[in-house]
């Protein structure tokens, strides 16, 4: 299953990766964006000009990591088109 099965949507929104956060244990992952984070309008799927919400996703998923509750894990399939993995910690 994809995650635009799951969201209808490339992105993860940031309330169903907190709501995932909180109910995650040890080992859990979860693919939060496909596509090219630093220049989602250059991105193959679905480029967008909407790069506030992309960057927040971005930012909130970084604050994860720094406060070592998740670690990030990225998978690259073509020149920009990436898929961005949360692991929890």
């Amino acid at each position: 299953m994809s995650l635009r099965d799951i969201t209808g949507d490339l992105m993860l929104s940031i309330k169903k990766f907190d709501e995932w956060l909180n109910k995650s244990t040890k080992g859990d992952k979860i693919m939060y964006y496909r596509g090219f984070l630093f220049a989602p309008n250059q991105q193959k799927l679905s480029p967008t000009l909407d790069l506030k919400r992309v960057e927040k996703l971005a930012t909130h998923v970084r604050n994860a990591y720094h406060g070592s509750t998740i670690t990030m894990v990225q998978k690259r399939h073509d020149d920009f088109d990436y898929e961005y993995w949360a692991i929890r910690t």
